[in-house]
């Protein structure tokens, strides 16, 4: 899995504490879809997962893993935030660090 940071990370907001995770490459989002996301269907879900998977394989890049994650948190009437800032490494991170057992987003 391609674990290289995405040039601008996806911020997405937990529905119902308000937290907020940063998403910053592939294998955080397909973590993300896999573990904790509120929903398990969708063609968006779908979608992204297979072009998670895809990354992986070499069949599409990390920008269309970031396009496709995007659009299934829009699915999943999940806020997104863009944040218009440039990513300095290591200054943002992963929604791991404070993530329990439980879905994050629900």
């Amino acid at each position: 899995m391609d674990s290289a940071q995405w040039v601008q990370p996806v911020m997405i907001v937990c529905k119902k504490s308000g937290q907020l995770y940063t998403i910053t490459n592939t294998r955080e989002a397909l973590d993300m879809l896999l573990r904790y996301w509120p929903v398990s269907d969708g063609k968006a879900f779908f979608d992204a997962m297979e072009v998670c998977i895809g990354v992986a394989e070499g069949r599409a890049s990390k920008e269309q893993a970031r396009q496709a994650f995007i659009d299934a948190a829009h699915e999943a009437l999940i806020p997104v935030e863009i944040p218009d800032v440039i990513r300095v490494r290591g200054l943002i991170s992963g929604p791991f660090e404070a993530a329990g057992p439980k879905s994050l987003l629900s």
